[in-house]
């Protein structure tokens, strides 16, 4: 009975994995650069990243070497932290220059939107020594996210509880899986397409390591 399920769940995976790749697809031929980084994130946060290796770092080149152009130059906070993000972490060369525009005279970004500054958390969080900027981007994020704590809803509260003790590039991914298909079966913005296919290989591959498991206890 159990193999028959499992049967049919890979059977089930294998329709949506390709249904993915062409959302994957479709992102590379837009020229909407937030849509191709959130899409990128979230493949990776909701742990099926590792099944479209290829489109991923298709995508990832497509983007860094838009940022390469000076006209390309993100207007966005949100879109430049997670750009910044994503490409540093991925081993591409960024500078963190990008963030100047952001910073007013007094060195702080103007911004209380929640999204926008746990990307930037994150980004900074991707610094090396002597970037200032990102240095002081951490203490400007971490200090404005504290105080808007109070006034948050209970599940955004968590999430940013969650990244201040642990930001993004320092999660374990098969952990963070689990917790973000949570979250993001939760979001308006979610697509129910990714969130089955999520769901579905998270459950494979846990009746596989059970497998494996039984057959090494025997």
């Amino acid at each position: 009975m159990l193999l028959l399920q499992l049967d049919s769940m890979k059977e089930r995976a294998a329709m949506k994995q390709e249904e993915v790749r062409q959302i994957i697809l479709h992102a590379g031929a837009s020229s909407d650069l937030g849509f191709k980084l959130e899409l990128i994130d979230t493949l990776q946060r909701i742990g099926v990243d590792y099944r479209f290796g290829k489109e991923i770092d298709q995508l990832l080149r497509d983007v860094h070497d838009d940022a390469q152009h000076e006209n390309s130059c993100c207007d966005d906070l949100y879109v430049a932290s997670l750009r910044f993000y994503l490409l540093r972490k991925h081993g591409y060369s960024i500078s963190s220059d990008v963030f100047v525009k952001f910073r007013d005279d007094q060195g702080n970004f103007a911004s209380n939107d929640i999204r926008c500054l746990l990307a930037l958390y994150d980004a900074a969080n991707l610094r090396t020594r002597g970037e200032e900027i990102l240095d002081s981007a951490i203490v400007f994020t971490k200090r404005r996210l504290q105080s808007l704590m109070k006034t948050l809803e209970p599940e955004t509260a968590a999430e940013v509880q969650h990244t201040l003790e642990t930001p993004s590039y320092r999660r374990v991914q098969r952990v963070e899986a689990r917790r973000y298909i949570s979250v993001y079966e939760k979001l308006a913005t979610r697509d129910d397409t990714i969130l089955e296919f999520a769901k579905l290989d998270y459950n494979i591959l846990q009746a596989l390591y059970c497998e494996e498991l039984k057959a090494l206890t025997l």
